[in-house]
């Protein structure tokens, strides 16, 4: 008969460990035999600490991050900035976007779309909302707080942009609703800006807000066709010892404006924008723009306008 296979040349060796104990009841397998064999099938390998050398004496490197939370990773989204330029990810990927609205333009049908413009610190940027999320937007929603979750960035024309999906979800909020967002902080320290003259905005670049100053010389309108509608532009002409400077409004009448005229002026939060090669202003809808006529330096302008 051949000799019986010991525990080592066994294919399993507690399972023959085993064999033997009901075979030989009187001769159990030494303690340093059980030991082994319940940490090699019982209990799994300690994990090595991150740069712990293994038993051949190499090095293991090992991520510090855990299986939880590489799990819930995977459910945070990326976040982007209202300068598309400074997104690296390709077209296609989605984002979540927080943004101050500072224009809405107006409804179109067939479709039901509207155009909205949004900025933060980086820039500015303009989304199409679609369908239910259209009266979410108003000229009063000018200076609300928007999130866009799940909002795809593509290419068109070789320019980045933004695009709804099917499940993007769109939010408007008042700012004094999270106070403390860091684009709601950087929406009310606009208006702690130091103010620009008319000539230096002239150097600044466009879609930047600023604060400027100076006397209200003039102000004028006329009746543009925009999509086979007439709209009135309104234009507040301001003047300094720098040069002059037009700001303009799509939304507000010249009525608003005339009791300004001859007087300095320090307009809060406009936008900086170019047309036909000429640098200029828009007002800002609802709250966005605020006009002061007490400020430092309108003495100086008052009497530059004297002369």
């Amino acid at each position: 008969m051949p000799p019986k296979r010991s525990a080592l040349q066994h294919f399993n060796p507690v399972k023959s460990q085993a064999l033997d104990l009901l075979s030989d009841p009187q001769s159990p397998p030494e303690d340093d035999d059980v030991q082994h064999s319940e940490h090699s099938e019982l209990a799994p390998e300690a994990p090595k600490a991150a740069g712990q050398e293994n038993d051949s004496g190499v090095a293991v490197l090992r991520s510090p991050i855990s299986n939880r939370d590489r799990f819930l990773a995977g459910f945070l989204p990326a976040r982007t900035c209202c300068n598309l330029d400074l997104c690296r990810a390709p077209a296609g990927s989605k984002f979540q976007l927080y943004g101050i609205c500072i224009a809405v333009y107006p409804a179109v049908t067939n479709p039901d779309r509207r155009y909205v413009q949004l900025a933060d610190n980086t820039g500015t940027v303009g989304v199409t909302v679609w369908n239910s999320n259209v009266n979410k937007f108003s000229n009063a929603s000018v200076g609300s707080l928007v999130s866009l979750n799940k909002v795809s960035i593509s290419s068109h024309h070789g320019k980045k942009q933004l695009t709804l999906t099917r499940d993007s979800v769109v939010e408007v909020a008042d700012v004094s609703h999270d106070p403390q967002h860091a684009v709601s902080q950087w929406w009310q320290q606009l208006l702690q800006q130091l103010p620009k003259t008319c000539g230096a905005v002239h150097d600044t670049a466009d879609n930047d807000i600023v604060a400027v100053s100076g006397v209200c010389g003039h102000v004028t309108s006329e009746i543009k066709m925009v999509n086979n509608v007439e709209r009135t532009l309104t234009c507040i002409h301001l003047v300094d010892s720098s040069g002059r400077l037009d700001i303009r409004s799509w939304n507000h009448m010249p009525d608003a404006f005339q009791h300004y005229v001859d007087r300095p002026v320090l307009i809060r939060r406009v936008k900086v924008t170019s047309f036909a090669g000429t640098k200029m202003c828009e007002i800002l809808d609802g709250t966005g723009s605020v006009i002061e006529t007490e400020f430092p330096g309108s003495t100086a302008l008052a009497k530059f306008w004297a002369l």
